[in-house]
């Protein structure tokens, strides 16, 4: 057996050596893809420190792939074999590093957790359970009357305040300084550039919104899907994602994907009534000290 493990320096060098074996497996590797997208494009996307990017080869084959934007958690791509996780911890406990949680499939997810919290000490916390989903064509019985566009500017406060109430709402159990961070960063992004955000009207006045997100060679991501409560229940947000996926499909996507979680069997329904089936599952833990 011919192992080879590698810590990257540059990114143009990562990109080239680890983008084939991400793309074998394109919709289970979306998030990784997108990150190494937005790296490729500009090195400080994610913030100033540098990227831990790391990769396992066997028989000069790419076997796995980890990728960390500080002071974000550690992604790990798919892989036909957990032994690799077991190699990505034996040298991530060789370097030092602080790794705030893991985000991976959830057997993979699960098995670094328990890994590195025990090397380290630590107990993991489970952030949230996560459904990967994926789309090629829209259900045409759910794109509605009502009217979609981009945003403009004079949308702008309705946008950051309903971003605010989402992320809010959608990542209840993170620290608050993780939940500022978050909201500092989309506010930044659509004060830069608007144009990613759609709402759905109804008699003229705003009542769901979703994003165009990151892309993949072959696909696009919609998030920050949101309607206010007062407003729930009346199919806004089913409207407002299918009109969106469709105008991605529309664009040259070969396809949608998406992020659901698996806590909310509301948002799962409404995605799979649109055209979305389930790829696979993933697990995102936080690690904290033992009390």
């Amino acid at each position: 057996m011919n192992m080879k493990t590698m810590f990257y320096e540059d990114i143009i060098h990562f990109h080239d050596q680890v983008f084939p074996f991400l793309m074998k497996h394109e919709v289970k590797n979306c998030l990784p893809l997108m990150i190494l997208n937005s790296l490729k494009i500009n090195i400080q996307n994610y913030g100033k420190e540098p990227p831990l990017m790391f990769s396992v080869a066997e028989n000069r084959s790419i076997e796995l792939v980890a990728l960390m934007t500080p002071p974000f958690d550690i992604i790990i791509s798919y892989t036909a074999d957990l032994k690799y996780i077991d190699i990505l911890v034996e040298e991530l406990l060789k370097q030092t590093v602080y790794l705030p949680g893991v985000l991976s499939f959830k057997e993979a997810a699960d098995k670094f957790s328990e890994l590195w919290c025990d090397k380290k000490s630590l107990e993991s916390k489970m952030l949230r359970r996560e459904r990967i989903y994926k789309l090629v064509e829209v259900s045409e019985e759910t794109l509605g009357d009502n009217h979609f566009s981009v945003a403009t500017k004079p949308n702008q406060s309705t946008v950051l305040e309903w971003a605010r109430e989402m992320m809010t709402e959608a990542l209840a159990e993170v620290t608050e300084e993780e939940l500022a961070r978050n909201r500092t960063n989309f506010k930044f992004e659509f004060e830069q550039d608007a144009s990613s955000v759609y709402l759905l009207s109804a008699n003229k006045k705003p009542v769901s919104m979703a994003r165009k997100a990151g892309k993949t060679p072959h696909g696009n991501a919609v998030n920050l899907v949101y309607t206010p409560p007062l407003l729930r229940r009346k199919g806004y947000a089913t409207e407002c994602v299918a009109k969106l996926s469709k105008l991605l499909l529309e664009e040259g996507n070969e396809y949608c994907f998406l992020f659901t979680d698996l806590s909310n069997p509301t948002s799962n329904n409404i995605y799979q009534k649109i055209g979305y089936r389930p790829i696979i599952d993933e697990n995102h833990y936080k690690f904290i000290s033992k009390k």
